[in-house]
């Protein structure tokens, strides 16, 4: 009693203090209300058409002609075309915006007797930006290139001709790129303070709403379609009739034509968002009967990016080359080296990319101002919440179409009465076609939330309610990603070298023949998504102290952080590689008298394979720490006691689907044939030979990563409490919860389909006795169907947990404190894997020497060497692991107690649940056909 009444005098003389100050205002406490908006909007458009056609002929014909009986002597003769045709078209934009907002707002001081409200404040930024960009880039470009060196000479006597050659260099591209790229800044700084405030009795609480608000939503659409067909003809022919002796120079026709389409459509995008919001509450004092305090704050961040890429690419080549000299002579024909020598490069080039990041970075400070009041006077509230919400979207699509026809012949004639002196024959032909698809999308979000609330100190005579407190930090990371590359190769390569001799007398001497072909064919699919989502929430709430005489409501305190990271990427490949390569060397001799002929061989290296790539990378990372601390309590009786509630829920899902199909198939042909029809016998035979290299690949992967890191720290203390008799005890409630789901598919699809033929069969009719050289025939052929699916899971929880209770001190009747604390893990992956595949092979390789002779024969050695490979590779693997690591501390308070008073009450529970499914198929088929004779 004798506390009571020293108490009230000492707020008696308070109030006679107070009243002197507050009779001197009149007008009511201000409101203040601050708005700042900020709204950007851009809209591009890039459209850009881009057409070259070219036709280009070169022609040489010089003409020689004479009657008589003399010689004419023609100069070289040649053709030379450069030709060069291209499409560009280019679009693109680019932009930034930025916004900078700064608000400050701050309360002035109030002073009234009673019946005051309180006053208002309400503060307000707004940060819109809306970016809309497209850019459509289309280049066509068609080109025919026709070179030709023909010439002729016609006489009665005898033709001395020079060298002859046609000479071709063509290229022919059509590029197209279309790319956006937007760059989003936005900063916001909000400060808002609260005025002191003072009344004797009856006064409204002051009100304080603080609001920042930032969205960004980018579009972007990049398109980009590029055509390329060339025709390219690149011809000698020279011709030489003469009633006497023909004398030629080399022949050659040389050819070099390149065609390409790209495509590239690109998009890269930045969003960057930056929220500092601060309130503070003013300082309060009231003798009685005193509405307490309001601050709400909020921070909401908003990134929306969607983006698409489309890239098309078709390339379409057509080329032919070809020498053909012409000698026609009553008498000797002494004819030079001939050759055609192509080179023919074909390629469909697409790209479609797209990138994205997002940065979201907020830091929220709320502190509560510190109340005085004697008695029934209204406890504070507070509430602070942040959002931050990133969303992406990608779509990249990729389709590469690479088509080429390409014929290299060298076809040397030479028809003669007498006798016959030949230089080398030979056809090379190198060509490659390609097509190359690669769609890819990668996106990161980065999201970083600190919220730091504090309540103040409050000190009570008798009967005010407690403070309250809600803490909200929300953390939502959504990616879907679709990535779609298809790439198609066909080709088509002939090469043929066959000369051709018809004579009436012997063949002197005939040089080497050969055709010599290297072919490539390749379709590349690549499909790929990859993102990053990382979120660091860290959240701290402290209650203020309070000092309540009696019957004083307890604080309350609620925070919660919420992480949910979702993720959904597929990713789709096809390529296709067909390939149909034929060369052959076939030298045709016919020859009254005794020849010697030189060596005969056909080359062949063909490659075709078909490369399909998908790929999914996910990393989600989620870090949340959680702090909450209650204040101390001293009461003399009756008053309630402080409640507590801290949540933690992290929530990760990963969905994954890789599909790769990949298909190759190949018909090769090496063919090497020389006819030599004699009418005496053969002096000399050179070597004949057929060598065949042969591959074929069909390769398929799809593969699937995720990791999924979730961390949790959560620190829950109760605060010392002190009463005399008759108070309830304090409540605590922590709960940590971690869900990590991945789901991830693949399927990979090989298919390869080889037939290679390779053969030497030289045939010889002769009426005298021959001198035969060696024969063979090799072949080397591979053909493979790899085929690989596999996912790779890791899923990380880790959760600590610590609460403690506050030590108590009590006289007697007083409740006892309680604890719960829960922590629960789980964690859930599901795997199919499925892989196929199929490998046929024909392979047939022959050396058949056919021989007709009237004498008897001397001949060398005749082999067939083969090496035949087939093989399919089929691997279907699934790997996940789940580590869970649980560290709960539950720590009761000290408690002294007189005599009466509850226990404490104390429950932990702990769960841990992984479930994890697997499935793996695969299977790989092979057949092989093989014949060597």
């Amino acid at each position: 009693m004798k506390r009571h009444l020293i108490a009230v005098g000492v707020v008696v003389i308070a109030l006679a203090a107070w009243v002197g100050t507050a009779s001197a205002a009149s007008d009511p406490p201000p409101g203040a209300d601050q708005m700042l908006g900020q709204l950007a909007g851009a809209f591009q458009g890039a459209p850009t058409v881009s057409a070259a056609g070219q036709n280009a002929s070169n022609v040489s014909l010089p003409t020689s002609i004479s009657g008589s009986g003399i010689s004419i002597g023609s100069g070289s003769g040649s053709a030379t075309q450069d030709a060069s045709n291209t499409a560009s078209g280019d679009s693109s934009n680019t932009g930034t915006t930025d916004q900078t907002a700064n608000a400050t707002q701050t309360g002035g001081s109030s002073s009234c007797l009673s019946g005051c409200g309180g006053a208002g404040q309400s503060q307000g930024i707004d940060q819109s930006a809306l970016t809309n960009q497209t850019a459509d880039s289309d280049a066509n470009a068609k080109q025919n290139a026709v070179n030709a060196n023909v010439p002729v000479s016609i006489a009665g006597g005898s033709v001395s001709g020079g060298s002859s050659s046609a000479d071709q260099t063509a290229t022919n591209k059509a590029d197209a790129d279309a790319s956006n790229k937007s760059t989003t800044d936005q900063t916001a700084t909000a400060k808002q303070t609260g005025g002191s405030s003072s009344c004797i009795s009856g006064c409204g609480g002051a009100g304080q709403a603080q609001n920042v608000d930032q969205s960004a939503l980018t579009k972007q659409s990049a398109d980009a379609d590029a055509t390329a067909k060339q025709n390219a003809v690149n011809a000698n022919v020279p011709v030489s009739i003469a009633g006497g002796s023909v004398s030629g120079g080399s022949s050659s026709a040389d050819q070099t034509a390149k065609n390409t389409a790209d495509a590239s459509a690109d998009n890269n995008s930045k969003t960057t968002q930056d929220a500092t919001a601060t309130q503070t509450g003013g300082s309060s004092s009231c003798l009685s009967g005193c509405g307490g305090n309001g601050q709400e704050q909020n921070i909401d961040q908003s990134a929306k990016t969607k983006q698409n890429a489309d890239a098309d690419a078709n390339a379409k080549q057509n080329v032919v080359n070809a020498n053909v000299p012409v000698n026609i002579a009553g008498y000797d024909v002494n004819a030079g080296s001939s050759s055609a020598s192509q080179t023919a490069n074909n390629k469909a080039d697409a790209d479609a990319s797209n990138k994205s990041t997002t940065d979201q970075d907020a830091k929220a400070t709320q502190t509560g101002g510190s109340s005085t009041c004697a008695s029934g006077c209204g406890g504070n509230g507070q509430e602070q919440n942040v959002i931050q919400v990133g969303k992406t979207k990608q779509d990249a699509d990729a389709d590469a179409k690479a088509k080429q026809n390409a014929v290299n012949a060298n076809v040397p004639v030479s028809i003669a009465g007498g006798d016959v002196t030949g230089g080398s024959s030979t056809a090379s032909q190198d060509v490659s076609n390609k097509a190359d698809a690669d769609a890819s999308n990668k996106s990161t979000t980065d999201q970083d939330a600190t919220a730091t609330q504090t309540a103040g100190k409050s000190s009570c005579g008798g009967g005010c309610g407690g403070n309250g407190q809600e803490q909200n930090v929300v953390q939502i990371g959504k990616t879907k990603q679709d990535a779609d590359a298809d790439a198609k190769a066909k080709q088509n390569a002939v090469n043929a070298n066959t000369p051709v001799s018809i004579l009436g007398d012997k063949l002197s001497g005939s040089g080497s023949s050969s055709a010599d072909q290297t072919a490539s064919n390749k379709a590349d699919a690549d499909a790929s998504n990859k993102s990053t989502t990382d979120q660091d929430a860290t959240a701290t709430q402290k209650g203020g102290d309070t000092s309540c005489l009696s019957g004083c409501g307890g604080n309350g305190q609620e925070q919660n952080v919420i992480q949910v990271g979702k993720t959904k990427q597929d990713a789709d490949v096809d390529a296709k590689a067909k390939q149909n390569a034929v060369n052959a060397n076939t030298p045709v001799l016919a020859v009254g008298g005794d020849p010697s002929t030189g060596s005969s061989s056909a080359t062949q290296d063909a490659s075709n394979k078909a490369d399909a790539d998908a790929s999914n990378k996910s990393t989600t990372d989620q870090d949340a720490t959680a702090t909450q601390t209650a204040g101390s309590s001293h009461c003399i009786s009756g008053c309630g006691g402080n409640g507590q509630e801290q949540n933690v829920v992290q929530i990760g899902k990963t969905k994954q689907d890789a599909d790769a199909d990949a298909k190759a198939k190949q018909n090769a042909v090496n063919a090497n044939t020389p006819v030599s029809i004699l009418g005496d016998k053969l002096s000399g035979s050179g070597s004949s030979s057929a060598d065949q290299t042969a591959s074929n690949k069909a390769d398929a992967d799809a593969s699937n990563k995720s990791t999924t890191d979730q961390d949790a720290t959560a620190t829950q203390t109760g605060g010392d409490f002190s009463c005399f008799s008759g108070c309830g005890g304090n409540g605590q409630e922590q709960n940590v919860l971690q869900v990590g789901k991945t789901k991830q598919d693949a399927d990979a699809d090989a298919k390869a389909k080889q037939k290679a033929l390779n053969a030497n069969a030289p045939v010889l009719v002769v009426g005298g006795d021959p001198m035969l050289g060696s024969s063979s025939a090799t072949q080397d052929a591979s053909n493979k169907a790899d085929a690989d699916a596999s996912n790779r899971s890791t899923t990380d929880q880790d959760a600590t947990a610590t609460q403690k209770g506050g030590g108590s001190d009590c006289f007697s009747g007083c409740g006892g404190n309680g604890q719960e604390q829960n922590v629960v893990q789980i964690g859930k992956t599901k795997q199919r894997a499925d892989a196929d595949a199929k490998a046929t092979q024909k392979a047939l390789n022959a050396d058949a020497s056919g021989l007709v002779s009237g004498k008897s024969t001397s001949g060398g050695s005749s082999s067939a060497d083969q090496t035949a490979r087939n093989k399919a590779d089929a691997d279907a693997s699934n790997k996940s692991k789940t580590d869970q690591d649980a560290h709960p501390t539950q720590t009761a308070g000290k408690s002294v107690c007189g005599g009466g008073c509850g226990g404490h009450g104390q429950e932990q529970n702990v769960l841990q649940k992984s479930k994890t499914r697997q499935d793996g198929h695969s299977r790989a088929r092979g057949r092989q056909g093989v014949i060597n004779l």
